[in-house]
């Protein structure tokens, strides 16, 4: 049996993909400004119960779906560019596509970025620029300066990896009907099995190379999983109503599933150190639940933009153009402007709101009329 491929570009991905960017963007500025998370610059306000909730709420879930959900729309497209160019010519591409802006970044971008921009480049005594970024270079630790390009290189090892995999095993179409709801929540539970084993085998890693130890796990499971969804169609024939199921079990259960982790697990009270890893009711819980809002949300926003925004104006045929490299240099555009509100006499929501729309904003117009205009550059981003 042959599945038809359709033959024009899928917009509805395309603007699922901007989408997830630009909250990647919000989620910098919500760091910036919470008491989660990592950043380069942040500015640790004082904050209420109530601020510190809703900064939880949303990052908790932001940090549940982004990531996931950008690996499976990877894999999707990795299956199909491998039956398309073979296995040569989709590592060429990725080595460009993926390679030369993780290098630029490491290299360039995000020690411009510390140095000038974040000032988290503390040498004492103070050293020149260049004689700061050579003494990083030669340490080996601009191999950690991936910032959030990180993701480039992950994308980068699991896309040799399934190279190498489909020179074994060649790509073919396996046309299947669409998962159950069994199979989405066993899978779902897989990756919270497999991610809470490596929180307790290594309850301190940290991160490696810039990549969250505890959260890898759900990378690749999620890449497969996108690759899976190519070979088998999955995303024209999961139907309407199946896909509006999976979103609002995301938003209604996954919320009351959250609300109940936090009131029971002790982070009311300020303690959050049971729910990062380790034999912990409260991190068996987080993982369970980051797995199923991820896959849940992924599936349902996938075909709720399938539906309703499968086409492109010309202000969506810009962000699709430029989302890339915004993903690749929203970083000192952010910092910038978070450091010029920090005078500003306004509240953290209003801060965190501007931040928020000026950085997405000024990082596309940037990236789409002087970025992507400078020789070298366009090819790049």
């Amino acid at each position: 049996m042959t599945v038809g491929r359709p033959n024009h570009r899928l917009f509805y991905i395309d603007n699922l993909r901007w989408s997830a960017i630009n909250m990647v963007v919000i989620m910098h500025a919500a760091v910036t400004y919470s008491p989660f998370g990592a950043w380069y610059y942040r500015e640790h306000p004082e904050l209420n119960l109530d601020a510190k909730i809703a900064f939880a709420a949303y990052q908790s879930f932001q940090h549940a779906v982004a990531m996931g959900l950008l690996f499976g729309i990877a894999g999707y497209f990795a299956a199909g560019a491998v039956a398309r160019k073979g296995t040569e010519g989709f590592i060429h591409e990725r080595l460009k596509r993926l390679g030369l802006p993780l290098l630029l970044y490491m290299t360039v971008i995000g020690p411009l970025t510390e140095y000038f921009v974040a000032g988290s480049w503390q040498s004492k005594p103070p050293r020149p620029f260049l004689q700061d970024w050579w003494l990083h270079l030669r340490s080996g630790e601009l191999l950690s300066e991936s910032g959030p390009l990180w993701f480039c290189l992950v994308l980068l090892l699991f896309s040799a990896a399934y190279a190498g995999l489909c020179r074994v095993r060649p790509t073919r179409l396996a046309p299947r009907p669409p998962p159950s709801v069994a199979m989405v929540l066993g899978y779902a539970g897989l990756i919270a099995i497999v991610t809470f084993t490596v929180g307790v085998a290594f309850p301190n890693a940290g991160t490696v190379l810039n990549v969250d130890v505890h959260d890898f796990p759900q990378y690749p499971l999620m890449y497969a999983a996108g690759i899976t969804a190519w070979k088998a169609d999955w995303l024209r024939q999961i139907p309407s109503h199946v896909g509006r199921r999976w979103l609002w079990a995301g938003i209604a259960a996954g919320g009351a599933l959250w609300a109940l982790l936090v009131a029971a697990g002790g982070a009311l009270t300020g303690d959050l150190s049971a729910y990062g890893s380790g034999w912990h009711w409260q991190a068996a819980g987080i993982d369970t639940w980051r797995s199923f809002t991820c896959l849940t949300l992924s599936l349902g926003l996938i075909i709720l933009y399938r539906d309703c925004f499968n086409a492109q104006g010309p202000v969506s045929r810009f962000l699709t153009r430029n989302a890339f490299g915004v993903y690749v240099l929203h970083a000192p555009i952010l910092i910038a402007i978070t450091r010029l509100l920090h005078i500003l006499p306004a509240s953290i929501g209003v801060k965190f709101a501007l931040a928020s729309i000026c950085g997405v904003a000024i990082s596309f117009l940037f990236v789409g009329l002087v970025a992507r205009r400078m020789p070298g550059l366009r090819a790049v981003l």
